[in-house]
């Protein structure tokens, strides 16, 4: 990427007021004179790119400011120092495929693509940095498999590592107590018991001690687990401001009913992963990238947002790829 350089002179400058925004892609730089005249200078960049500053004075008593955006390697170079590069960031995966139930009837049906799905996260989440050695792959598990793998992790994660837990099978949502759950391998349909609430699945979350975690469900599971189903600023922020503060965020398919065999959300949230040309990518940059294309080929609506009482703190988790 080369380098954008703005250079101007200005005669006994006194302000100078600067700023990017992510969402317009625009750095304003403000200036004013003596005389109290103002100028706005706008400029466009790519999403992500940061600016560095600079002022002087030469012998004339004129001020020169430069602004200049950072190739890539200055930014990755700038948010890994902030991240740790001394320390860099254990990644690990949760990843859960239900496809064959043990108490298969009418009501709870084998599915075909949970496990093939799980499979390919898997291989795609190999581009960023998760490594074989911290990914857990669950195929069919029963309740108590995921409950002792949560458990597992908890002991394991410290506070500088992240967490990503995936699951595709059935889900159920309870419209009358308003709780959703996931349907392990063991499953009966008639027993709740045998089933993993989301209220369960929170307390694991709030247990694991990680700098932030992220839940992707493609399952029937509704929305209570949210404390809130939209998160407004982040997209103003840069990506070391947004990784400085834990996180606690989940994404849905958004099925309230039967889970279709065939996911469109997987197909786009796989898809938008395979295709990202990005080096981060916040989890909610990603939802935002497969949100128009799912409701406009389903007749479900994504949700998105903080898991509530598990120590969220306003951060994003952060995909980082590798180069």
């Amino acid at each position: 990427m080369k380098k954008l350089i703005l250079l101007f002179s200005i005669v006994c400058l006194s302000t100078i007021v600067w700023a990017q925004s992510n969402i317009s892609n625009t750095v304003t730089v403000q200036y004013k004179k003596n005389e109290g005249i103002s100028n706005v200078l706008h400029v466009n960049l790519k999403t992500g790119a940061t600016l560095a500053k600079s002022n002087s004075t030469n012998v004339n008593n004129e001020s020169r400011t430069i602004v200049k955006q950072e190739t890539s390697s200055e930014e990755s170079n700038r948010v890994n120092k902030e991240i740790g590069s001394s320390s860099f960031p254990k990644y690990y995966a949760l990843i859960i495929g239900v496809s064959e139930y043990q108490f298969s009837n009418q009501n709870l049906v084998d599915l075909d693509k949970p496990v093939k799905d799980a499979e390919a996260l898997m291989k795609t989440l190999r581009n960023y940095h998760f490594e074989p050695e911290r990914t857990t792959f669950l195929r069919n598990p029963t309740r108590g498999d995921i409950i002792e793998t949560l458990e597992v992790l908890s002991g394991k994660i410290k506070e500088t590592d992240n967490l990503l837990i995936f699951y595709a099978g059935h889900g159920f949502w309870d419209e009358k107590l308003l709780v959703g759950y996931w349907l392990p391998s063991d499953a009966k349909f008639d027993k709740k018991s045998t089933w993993l609430s989301n209220s369960n699945l929170k307390d694991y979350i709030a247990g694991i001690k990680s700098k932030h975690t992220l839940l992707i469900t493609d399952a029937c599971f509704g929305g209570s687990i949210f404390k809130s189903r939209e998160v407004a600023g982040l997209s103003d922020y840069g990506v070391a401001k947004i990784y400085r503060l834990s996180s606690r965020k989940a994404m849905t398919s958004g099925n309230l009913k039967t889970v279709p065999d065939q996911s469109k959300f997987f197909e786009y949230l796989n898809k938008r992963l395979i295709d990202n040309d990005t080096k981060y990518l916040s989890s909610r940059e990603l939802f935002n990238s497969l949100y128009n294309a799912v409701i406009n080929n389903t007749n479900t609506v994504p949700q998105y947002g903080v898991i509530q009482d598990t120590g969220d703190e306003g951060g994003d988790f952060i995909f980082i790829r590798k180069d």
